[in-house]
C-alpha cells in the first residue's frame, strides 16, 4: 500500500482531481526522458514531462505464480526522441522507468506508483509496444 503525502491524498478526498500520468525514463547512456498524457508539459525533480509523445500504458499485468509483472507502453514513432534507430539499436533496452500519479494544478502532490526497467520492444512501421518489467524480473 502506499502512502500518500497528505495534501495529495486531500485532494484526491476532495472528489474533483487534477491527475496526469508521468513516465520518466532513462537509458543506460544518462539521457532522461519525460513523458505525461497531460495537454502541456509538467516538470518536477528536474525532468520536464512532454505531452504529445503518443505514449500510453496498458493496466499491469500480475501473476500469483511468482511471474514478473509487467505492463506496456505503447507509442507512435512520430516523436522526435523516440526513434525506430534507437529502438533498432537497443538503446532503450533495459532502461529504467518510474510511473508517477501527478496532481497537474500542483506537481508537488505526486506519488511514485512504480519502477521497472524496459525489456522487450515490439515495433511496427508507425508504432512501438515495450513492455515496462517490474523490478522484480532482475531476480529471475
Amino acid at each position: 500500500m502506499k502512502t500518500l503525502d497528505p495534501s495529495l491524498q486531500a485532494h484526491l478526498d476532495d472528489g474533483t482531481t487534477t491527475l496526469a500520468w508521468c513516465w520518466r525514463i532513462s537509458r543506460a547512456d544518462a539521457v532522461t526522458f519525460g513523458f505525461t498524457d497531460h495537454d502541456r508539459t509538467l516538470a518536477f525533480d528536474g525532468t520536464g514531462f512532454e505531452p504529445e509523445s503518443g505514449l500510453t500504458a496498458s493496466e499491469v499485468r500480475s501473476g500469483s505464480d511468482l511471474s514478473v509483472d509487467a505492463q506496456d507502453a505503447e507509442g507512435v514513432l512520430t516523436s522526435d526522441r523516440i526513434t525506430e534507430t534507437d529502438i533498432l539499436d537497443g538503446r532503450w533496452d533495459n532502461a529504467e522507468v518510474e510511473v508517477w500519479r501527478v496532481n497537474w494544478a500542483d506537481t508537488g502532490q505526486r506519488v511514485l506508483m512504480r519502477r521497472g526497467a524496459i525489456g522487450q520492444i515490439r515495433r511496427g512501421r508507425l508504432a512501438f509496444v515495450a513492455e515496462v518489467r517490474s523490478l522484480a524480473h532482475v531476480l529471475g
